[in-house]
């Protein structure tokens, strides 16, 4: 079975379960004793003995009494301590099924979010966030409640059953036919019940998962949803979902109610039926006695009310099929680092692209056609292009969130498929257009990336960076703490911050994927010179859409239809025609304007 294939990673919990199980068990058999003592007593009120099906040596105990108050008086405190005994056991039972239950919860959380963690770089540009957060959360939920809960509960019901009916034999073997007249007709309802509830939980789960999602993009999105006043749009877009999910919800209630109606139906029948018979034969003094009758009345509670929960136990189990189905969908996805290298070379920060290659496997045409170009370590190279010319893709091909489809990338002459990749990743620090930030404080989110870096080190990233001047006007300074994902700043602001946090970590290679895009011409100059004067040994690659940014660099690489159409120097590149000459002509005289103004301002 499957839900228990995924305990494989925690033996110890399958250990767990076998004694939370044998517990059950145990307890269900000494609850099937408790019913005798109450025949014990009234038959000793009514003729002055009795059969209870007690074993002997506990009979004995009985009948150390010297009269009928003595024996009743006994066998009252021993049901006491009887009782008691039981009760601790309870405890025992349900104490374990909570620890195996957070337990089971636990490591398939680890287990489901690590395998996520894993899953490549196309899986996470196409996954639902809300759908990901319900599968680690309420899918694991339903998982652990049916182990922890309703596996054990089925080892109970068959205990239940099996020891009730073995009471009421010894009792009398005509009353068992009777008892277990309606279990059949019990069972065959809860069959049926699975194949209704089947499907609609299936079709629960995805809608609310479409629901989730829904939420969670309005949540994360709210400032672009405020401003452009779309408030009524998105109310009535989860109203839609909201709707649905109730829909397909209230239709699985109406079920359920069909079916606990009719098994409480029977199981008064049951009642009646078997009381009716009972009290005829006592009338008749035929096979049974007046304590024997209370008996098989309190045991054939142990006959209905399991069966008539069989219903609960089946439709958590028919939660939980649906829940391990939507949780092996990701765990059968296989992980990016089943394709891995095995080297961890020292890397400085050579880089060469021989005739790459790339496309998605749903494209029809290589988004890249035989890129090449070589980086010497140290090196700032300048990566420009028109929208879609594939320029992002090549820092994707580099840190191997991308496989190429043909031809190579080497690092220090070290072909990338050979380095691991968490070693490659590890030497690489990207700043994207769009970076993430933390809902932490602004200094954590700068040492994040280095937590044992010096106080020093993250104050002067901040000042290459540009940010510090902003930190300053913060009301705590660098304690500030910003949004989630960083809402408070604004997006220079935020990018500025991804730019000091990844000179903290003081990496081989620096990647610069248009994250100076929401910052202005002055304060992108301030950052290049100061990044120029920092005098670092890494390798450096800006991927921008500014002239002005790439012509600083020692090498500017352009790109146009995914071929590099043009590599050089902006002394070499400027005065020959060429998309980089167009570029030039339009953003070099606007960046010589601006100079002459800022040079006016300072005179």
């Amino acid at each position: 079975m499957r839900l228990i294939k995924l305990l494989k990673t925690a033996k110890g919990l399958y250990i767990f379960l076998v004694i939370i199980i044998l517990v059950v068990m145990f307890n269900r058999f000494t609850y099937s004793y408790v019913p005798l003592f109450t025949q014990y007593i009234i038959d000793m009120l009514d003729v002055g003995t009795s059969t209870a099906n007690f074993p002997t040596f506990v009979t004995d105990i009985f009948e150390q009494g010297s009269d009928v108050i003595q024996i009743i008086l006994i066998v009252a405190t021993t049901m006491v301590f009887y009782q008691a005994m039981r009760f601790s056991m309870l405890f025992v039972e349900e104490y374990a099924q909570g620890r195996f239950s957070e337990g089971v919860s636990k490591k398939l959380r680890d287990r489901l979010y690590n395998h996520i963690q894993s899953l490549d770089y196309s899986f996470h540009n196409n996954a639902d966030t809300g759908d990901l957060v319900q599968r680690v959360t309420s899918d694991i939920e339903a998982m652990s409640n049916f182990l922890a809960n309703r596996l054990p509960e089925f080892f109970r019901l068959m205990a239940t059953i099996t020891f009730g009916a073995i009471q009421i034999y010894a009792i009398s073997p005509t009353m068992v036919l009777i008892a277990l007249g309606m279990v059949p007709i019990s069972a065959a309802t809860s069959i049926w019940y699975f194949k209704k509830v089947d499907k609609s939980f299936k079709v629960i789960e995805e809608s609310e998962a479409k629901m989730m999602t829904v939420i969670q993009e309005n949540l994360s999105g709210a400032r672009i949803v405020r401003a452009f006043a779309n408030e009524k749009f998105e109310i009535d877009k989860l109203e839609k979902e909201n709707k649905n999910y109730s829909d397909h919800f209230l239709h699985l209630q109406t079920i359920s109610s069909r079916y606990w109606g009719f098994s409480d139906m029977i199981a008064v029948t049951q009642y009646l039926v078997t009381i009716l018979i009972g009290v005829i034969f006592v009338r008749e003094n035929i096979v049974i006695t007046g304590g024997q009758i209370i008996a098989v009345l309190m045991l054939l509670g142990m006959l209905i009310w399991p069966i008539r929960g069989l219903g609960r136990m089946i439709g958590d189990f028919g939660r939980a099929l649906v829940a391990t189905q939507r949780i092996y969908e990701l765990l059968e996805k296989p992980s990016e680092f089943n394709i891995n290298g095995t080297l961890t070379p020292e890397i400085k920060g050579e880089i060469e692209f021989r005739d790459v290659h790339f496309k998605f496997a749903d494209g029809k045409n290589n988004l890249l056609n035989g890129v090449s170009f070589h980086v010497r370590p140290g090196q700032t190279v300048a990566i420009i292009g028109r929208t879609g010319s594939g320029k992002t893709t090549v820092i994707n091909l580099l840190s191997r969130m991308l496989e190429t489809t043909d031809g190579d990338i080497y690092i220090d002459g070290v072909s990338i498929k050979d380095i691991e990749k968490h070693h490659l990743r590890k030497h690489m620090g990207i700043v994207l257009q769009d970076p993430f930030l933390f809902s932490k404080t602004v200094y954590e989110n700068i040492a994040i990336s280095n937590p044992r870096t010096e106080k020093g080190n993250v104050y002067k990233a901040a000042q290459i960076a540009a940010i510090e001047k902003d930190i300053h006007t913060f009301e705590k300074g660098y304690d500030t703490v910003v949004g989630e994902r960083g809402t408070t700043l604004s997006g220079g602001q935020k990018q500025r911050v991804a730019i000091a946090r990844i000179l903290v970590a003081d990496k081989p290679i620096l990647v610069f994927d248009d994250s100076l895009s929401a910052v202005d011409t002055e304060t992108d100059m301030m950052i290049r010179s100061a990044l120029k004067d920092k005098g670092s040994s890494s390798t450096t690659i800006i991927i921008t859409h500014r002239i002005t940014t790439a012509k600083e660099a020692d090498l500017i690489v352009v790109l146009e239809n995914g071929t590099v159409s043009d590599i050089g120097t902006h002394a070499s590149l400027k005065d020959k025609p060429g998309l980089y000459q167009k570029l030039w002509k339009i953003q070099g005289e606007l960046e010589a304007e601006f100079m002459k103004l800022i040079e006016e301002a300072k005179s």
